[in-house]
C-alpha cells in the first residue's frame, strides 16, 4: 500500500465491499509494525465548485455594487441571504446543521464581525444549491454572468 487510495460510496454494499478490501490491503502493514491512518465522512465539495461561486460572487459583486461593491462584504452579505432562504429547505436543512450557526459578534475594536458559517464549510450539496442560488440573485439584479469556460483561464485554472 504505497500510494492513498479515495473511494465515493453511494450504497451500503460498496461500503462493505470497500472496507474488506482495505482490511486485506491493511492487515500485512499492521502486523509489520506500521502505523496506518483511514479517513471516512462525507464528501466535500470539489474545487471546481469554490471557484465557481467565487466567479459569480465577485460577478455580482463587480455588477450590483452598493453593500456588495466590496468583494469580502459581498462574499459574507450573500452566504448569509442564501443561508436565510434555504436553511428551513428540507433538502438542505441537515447541510446547514453540519456547517452550524451564523451570528454577530464585537470584534475587539468595536467592530461587528460576522461569526459562523464559512463557503469553504459547505459541502457538494450545498455547494451546488449555492451556485444555483447565486444565478438566480445575479438575475434578480440584471447581473450579466460571463460563461463558465470564460471565466476560468484554461491554461492557469485561475478564475479570470
Amino acid at each position: 500500500m504505497s500510494e492513498r487510495r479515495e473511494a465515493i460510496l453511494r450504497e451500503p454494499q460498496q461500503a462493505k465491499q470497500a472496507l474488506d478490501w482495505l482490511y486485506a490491503q491493511a492487515k500485512p502493514w499492521l502486523i509489520a509494525g506500521h502505523e496506518l491512518v483511514v479517513t471516512l465522512g462525507p464528501k466535500k465539495q470539489e474545487r471546481r465548485h469554490v471557484k465557481h461561486y467565487h466567479s459569480l460572487m465577485n460577478q455580482i459583486a463587480d455588477q450590483v455594487g452598493g453593500d456588495l461593491a466590496d468583494r469580502d462584504d459581498a462574499k459574507r452579505i450573500l452566504i448569509s441571504a442564501f443561508r436565510m432562504d434555504t436553511k428551513d429547505d428540507e433538502g438542505l436543512r441537515k447541510e446547514w446543521e453540519a456547517v452550524g450557526d451564523l451570528r454577530m459578534g464585537r470584534g475587539l475594536r468595536g467592530e461587528v464581525v460576522l461569526l459562523g458559517a464559512q463557503s469553504r464549510d459547505f459541502k457538494a450539496k450545498l455547494a451546488r444549491a449555492f451556485i444555483a442560488w447565486l444565478y438566480a440573485v445575479g438575475a434578480e439584479h440584471g447581473v450579466v454572468f460571463k460563461a463558465w469556460d470564460e471565466v476560468v483561464d484554461p491554461e492557469t485554472g485561475e478564475i479570470t
